[in-house]
């Protein structure tokens, strides 16, 4: 049994001394074939690396508002799942009902949500601007890095301070700490009291560049005449215990806000409530579609890379016929003649495939460390690309290596 398996192995290995022989042979040639399978898993491994990199910059996104919640939009259910661009209504004494009446409710972070100018020391720059209670840097995992949060102080007395993302804060006061500096928010002063703890960015969506100031005082300043009430809000996140539920608690929601706004029957709700769970399930849907897109047109060029490596091992073998039936006057089996030749088109498609995967991995750093992007590409992806590299091989080389092994070894000789 050793020494069968011996033998069978030092067959393997005469064959790809013999692959790689014949390879160095047409250099050039190996040079061009190699290049189709070479593209082809290039562009498949980065297509997966980079479908992988969407689903987790998704992710972190979500992970960054919190892992446990649910968020409660002043946005009327549409029919069919569809959404209505329609205004509803979401009030803080909605809020204040939830966290009352809803089990495993730790925190609820009421919002308001308005575009804002800041002007500092001849610096101007635009962003969004969130008015909020000190609840929703609990639930959101946000707080100062430097300075401090808004505390109930400042929502109480609707202090002029303001709370800077890094990036805003960069942007209006470079690298200086900004704590207790004065700036105009539309033209009305206000104080720096903090800088955020940096939360990078996602899909090119800076999550630094932000500013935020109390409820109360958002409410007042900015946006009191363009609500339908006084304590109207755009949003509410509502955080709930760990092991929760969420579509337990979004169904009790669902239920309290429907018995609050009179909703009977088949009535569409005045409101829309997502929790991160359906964020998350949504976000790997549309990331395997995504990324089985992104593979179905990048294994074309993989295809057209096999076409190729069976047209040239055809020539091959119509060059090499002489040598067949050399081989096989001296002994050789059809099925040294075929392994020969599906070797040697593995070998070519291997080569072509760590070409391919050391590009998709330069490629994949360079859009990690330059557009911010993570293109994961780790030990299981390279492995398969290798692997399914040597598939191709063996598949689109399986015709001439067969073409071969069929060959008569007298009509073979007779070949000038």
């Amino acid at each position: 049994m050793k020494r069968s398996l011996s033998s069978r192995l030092s067959a393997w290995l005469v064959n790809i001394s013999i692959a790689m022989t014949a390879l160095r042979t047409n250099l050039m040639r190996s040079i061009l074939t190699t290049l189709g399978v070479m593209i082809g898993v290039f562009a498949v491994t980065l297509a997966v690396g980079v479908g992988s990199g969407a689903q987790v910059s998704v992710l972190e996104s979500i992970n960054s508002l919190g892992s446990n919640m649910a968020l409660v939009f002043p946005q009327p259910d549409g029919e069919g799942g569809r959404r209505s661009f329609e205004r509803g209504r979401l009030t803080t004494r909605d809020a204040r009902a939830i966290e009352r009446e809803i089990d495993g409710v730790t925190d609820i972070a009421p919002q308001l949500r308005v575009s804002i100018t800041l002007v500092a020391s001849g610096n101007s720059t635009s962003t969004s601007a969130i008015g909020a209670t000190p609840a929703y840097g609990r639930v959101s995992n946000v707080a100062a890095e430097q300075g401090r949060f808004i505390t109930d102080a400042d929502v109480r007395t609707a202090a002029r301070v303001v709370v800077l993302g890094t990036s805003t804060a960069e942007s209006m006061f470079g690298d200086y700490n900004p704590v207790g500096e004065s700036l105009r928010i539309n033209r009305i002063p206000f104080k720096v009291i903090g800088v955020l703890e940096s939360k990078g960015s996602s899909f090119g969506n800076d999550n630094d560049d932000i500013a935020i100031m109390p409820l109360s005082t958002v409410r007042q300043r900015f946006v009191g005449d363009t609500l339908a009430g006084p304590d109207d809000l755009h949003i509410l996140f509502v955080g709930f215990q760990d092991g929760v539920q969420l579509s337990t608690a979004k169904r009790e929601m669902t239920d309290l806000l429907r018995d609050r706004y009179k909703v009977r029957g088949r009535d569409g709700n005045p409101f829309t409530i997502r929790t991160t769970e359906e964020f998350i399930e949504e976000t790997g849907q549309v990331t395997g579609i995504f990324q089985t897109v992104l593979v179905a047109i990048a294994s074309i060029s993989l295809l057209v890379g096999g076409i190729g490596i069976m047209n040239i091992m055809l020539v091959s073998v119509t060059e090499r016929t002489r040598e067949i039936g050399l081989r096989m006057a001296l002994g050789a089996k059809k099925s040294d003649i075929r392994n020969q030749f599906l070797v040697e088109a593995a070998v070519l498609c291997v080569i072509g495939g760590a070409m391919g995967l050391l590009l998709a991995i330069a490629a994949g750093r360079v859009l990690t460390a330059y557009a911010d992007f993570p293109v994961p590409i780790g030990l299981g992806v390279s492995i398969g690309a290798i692997i399914f590299s040597a598939l191709v091989g063996l598949v689109f080389g399986g015709w001439p290596a067969v073409r071969a092994s069929r060959l008569s070894p007298i009509e073979a000789l007779r070949t000038e």
